[in-house]
């Protein structure tokens, strides 16, 4: 079924992802990020953050001198506290439209979206699927199935959409997982060093006064010490750091790209648009080459004559990346109506290209890129979600 076809047809709003798979939103709609069906990556988000602080908490901080392991229990523990509320709040948060949160009925499923009567879900600032008139920045999550206000994005870290209502939690969240590894990081780095240079500046606590072999190590300490050799400490050590590190890089860039936002004062949602817009006016010449044309959303090469040449390999590479950036994007009109721009490629291509072409992106385009490509997963993944957002 193509949602973008001007046919008789009543549908729920849809998007068509990799050769007219149909992506479907639920007819319930999602209260928040406790509504199942739980998304895997807000498990595997609650299982990093139960093991990381495991070990920080049970191995590594009992490890520390007696005057650093208090003021670590008390900085670390304090971040750790702090991030735990936040994201909660971020994921139990309801951040629909005032007026929707004030008439839902969320018990009852969402009516179908009749194309033949409606260009968009959200037109004139109301909302066809929710039946309420909105504000001006809401827009209808394709993955909740419902208005959220200032909507920024879907996150599926938190299974929720990040609108007006909890951004700054979500960016406390971001943040304070951000200080909390870095925190992790000095800690199992300053474990490390001791290990090598002076062993015995590790094993200060009084229940080490029973163990006389140098290779046994007591983990969760002071309440449930159990012994443990050395390549046990090791191994959980560099599989903890390798995870902390990791985290660092994907919650660092996230954290990177929102201070920018902010900066801009803008959001997610806007700055895809702004950008598509910019390359859509960049690339109208480039568009026009005789040698290159768009059929059915695939780039095809007329005679071979664009790839022959190093400007040839340029202007294609800009074209993809212009295709696939536009694959998240519509064109908002003043009265809030969007226009579909029609192209149906898949993230993954985008991020692809993102790499092949990052010798001659922007600064922008390294935030883009690595915002989408460490995925904080924002609803706008999906080819038709277009014809969903008003």
């Amino acid at each position: 079924m193509d949602t973008r076809s001007g046919s008789q047809c009543s549908v729920t709003p849809e998007a068509i992802l990799n050769n007219e798979k149909l992506v479907l939103p639920p007819r319930i709609s999602r209260v928040n990020g406790w509504s199942l069906p739980l998304h895997y990556f807000q498990v595997v988000t609650w299982a990093v953050f139960v093991g990381l602080s495991s070990a920080t908490f049970g191995i590594f901080i009992p490890l520390l001198p007696h005057a650093w392991k208090y003021i670590a229990y008390v900085v670390t523990g304090g971040i750790f506290s702090f991030h735990l509320v936040v994201h909660l709040i971020a994921s139990c948060i309801d951040p629909a439209d005032s007026k929707v949160r004030l008439m839902k009925n969320y018990s009852q499923p969402m009516p179908l979206f009749d194309r033949s009567k409606h260009a968009h879900v959200i037109q004139n600032q109301f909302c066809h699927l929710c039946k309420v008139t909105v504000n001006k920045k809401t827009k209808h999550c394709i993955s909740c199935n419902k208005c959220v206000s200032g909507f920024d994005h879907h996150c599926k870290w938190i299974n929720n959409c990040v609108g007006s209502r909890n951004y700054w939690f979500f960016f406390s969240t971001v943040a304070s997982a951000t200080a909390g590894m870095l925190c992790l990081i000095a800690i199992l780095l300053y474990v490390l060093v001791q290990y090598l240079v002076n062993p015995r500046v590790l094993r200060t606590d009084p229940k080490y006064e029973d163990v006389k072999n140098m290779n046994t190590w007591l983990l969760f300490l002071p309440l449930f010490p159990v012994q443990v050799q050395t390549l046990i400490v090791v191994i959980i050590g560099m599989l903890v750091l390798l995870l902390d590190f990791l985290g660092l890089v994907h919650l660092g860039q996230l954290l990177i790209f929102h201070i920018y936002l902010k900066a801009k004062k803008m959001t997610t949602f806007e700055y895809l648009i702004n950008t598509c817009k910019e390359e859509s006016s960049k690339h109208q010449a480039v568009r026009k080459d005789p040698y290159v044309q768009m059929d059915k959303g695939f780039l095809q090469q007329g005679d071979g004559a664009l790839g022959s040449s190093a400007q040839g390999v340029k202007a294609k590479s800009s074209l993809l990346i212009h295709k696939h950036l536009c694959h998240f994007c519509t064109s908002v009109n003043q009265d809030g109506d969007s226009t579909a721009q029609e192209k149906t490629s898949a993230a993954a291509d985008f991020r692809a290209t993102y790499f092949c072409s990052c010798s001659g992106v922007s600064f922008q385009w390294f935030l883009l890129g690595h915002y989408l490509f460490f995925r904080d997963e924002i609803s706008l993944h999906h080819p038709a979600w277009i014809a969903v957002v008003g």
